[in-house]
């Protein structure tokens, strides 16, 4: 890793459970949580996933096309990805409906 380069945070650490049953939204379970990231193009981004249960992840890039998918981490740092134009991506964490999990995720573009 170079010296001059540095981590840009994009979501900071933040834990929370993901599968709760939430009788508000429709199918009854909060099993998705998303994260919108402004990232710079020409950058590489990365997330960290600590999850008790299996979840996937899919990093979106602001075109709306999937640009990683990775399914069944526990605990895992996904990257790099790279930002190819500006604008919004975002970070989409999922579980089965059904399954719960307690999950710790930060994302950061280097």
């Amino acid at each position: 890793m170079p010296i001059f380069r540095h981590r840009t945070v994009l979501v900071p650490e933040t834990s929370f459970r993901l599968g709760e049953l939430d009788y508000s939204i429709p199918g009854c379970y909060d099993n998705i949580h998303t994260y919108p990231m402004e990232a710079k193009p020409g950058k590489d981004v990365y997330v960290s996933v600590k999850a008790t249960v299996p979840v996937d992840i899919s990093i979106v890039d602001a075109a709306g096309m999937n640009a990683k998918f990775k399914a069944g981490i526990t605990d895992e740092t996904v990257g790099p990805v790279q930002c190819r134009m500006k604008g919004i991506m975002t970070l989409i964490l999922g579980i089965n409906a059904g399954d719960r999990s307690d999950v710790t995720v930060s994302a950061w573009m280097e």
